[in-house]
């Protein structure tokens, strides 16, 4: 199979994640079934779809007509077979179980054609595990998108063992041809690489805190008006790069022996949620949150990131 056979695309699991992948596959022009065994489900993906549409067209990223074109291309329904039938490209977001996932590999590759490629949006499981299950693991690949999908623009393309080279380059293509950033795991090593880094960054993040060197709110201006800051536009070794891999090589030699090895989460981590603290889900964790609290601060994140990709793809025309 080439990238221009994909016409059609299922997307397996219509929550949060299902519905922004199945949105950023309308939006590339590709005809979308949204699959949940759940409608009421189903039906919190569409709502999804219309806020994150909604959002676009008042900052200005599609038409109010671009945005009608997507929704029509979404199709929803609570018939596995159905949504699989036709499709030559699917994606699995369930949730991270392995033996969930495989189970249901089991039927999405009964339910799809012999040259279809199938691709799961896990966070971390290994893709070779999870392909452990199929006929044809060869056509099998991760594809692990960030939340939100449809504003973030990293995709990481997962190699398994066993995965074809001609597989992983049509996903990879594929992802480019939605107008997002991908980039290529070569190796199936555990959280990939995006939340390799993200898992580092806590776990200092989390020493500093526990040994009381800084606050959780001073920890996280840090990310926000510092590294973070221009990590959307350097790296951490172009920002290397620039600054001299000496000088980088040598702050490396005394800091890197001083810096957090813990092989398990932090003890106060771990009585944070023993205590029932689980964060804004129900209005505690290393801050306190008001009921209305969390919706207020997605949606202001989500303006930013929205205002950020249109400075992002002005840059890119310069």
């Amino acid at each position: 199979m080439i990238l221009n056979d994909v016409k059609r695309v299922a997307v397996i699991g219509a929550g949060t994640m299902g519905a922004g992948i199945a949105l950023s596959f309308a939006r590339g022009r590709f005809d979308v079934t949204l699959y949940d065994v759940n409608s009421r489900q189903i039906d919190l993906g569409l709502q999804r779809i219309d806020k994150s549409l909604s959002l676009f067209t008042a900052e200005g990223l599609i038409e109010a007509e671009q945005a009608g074109l997507a929704k029509r291309r979404i199709v929803p329904t609570t018939d596995f077979v159905e949504a699989l039938r036709g499709a030559q490209f699917a994606i699995e977001v369930v949730p991270e179980d392995l033996g969930l996932k495989q189970a249901l590999w089991l039927e999405m590759e009964k339910a799809v054609g012999a040259e279809a490629v199938l691709t799961s949006n896990t966070s971390g499981l290994s893709i070779t595990a999870i392909a452990s299950v199929c006929k044809i693991q060869e056509r099998v690949a991760g594809m692990h998108w960030f939340n939100p999908p449809e504003l973030v623009p990293l995709v990481e393309v997962i190699k398994g063992q066993k995965t074809a080279q001609a597989t992983a380059d049509l996903v990879h293509d594929l992802v480019k041809r939605l107008g997002k950033t991908p980039i290529m795991v070569k190796k199936d090593i555990p959280g990939f690489v995006g939340n390799r880094l993200q898992y580092a960054l806590l776990r200092e993040a989390l020493h500093i805190v526990e040994t009381g060197a800084a606050s959780p709110q001073d920890v996280d201006t840090a990310v926000k008006a510092g590294i973070g800051f221009r990590w959307s536009w350097l790296g951490p070794l172009e920002t290397a790069d620039l600054g001299g891999l000496d000088i980088f090589h040598a702050v490396s030699s005394y800091l890197f022996k001083d810096l957090a090895d813990d092989q398990k989460p932090q003890a106060f981590f771990t009585e944070l949620i023993k205590s029932g603290r689980l964060g804004a889900k129900n209005g505690s964790g290393f801050y306190t949150y008001a009921p209305q609290d969390k919706d207020e601060i997605l949606s202001r994140r989500d303006r930013y990131f929205a205002r950020q990709q249109q400075l992002i793809a002005e840059n890119s025309k310069a």
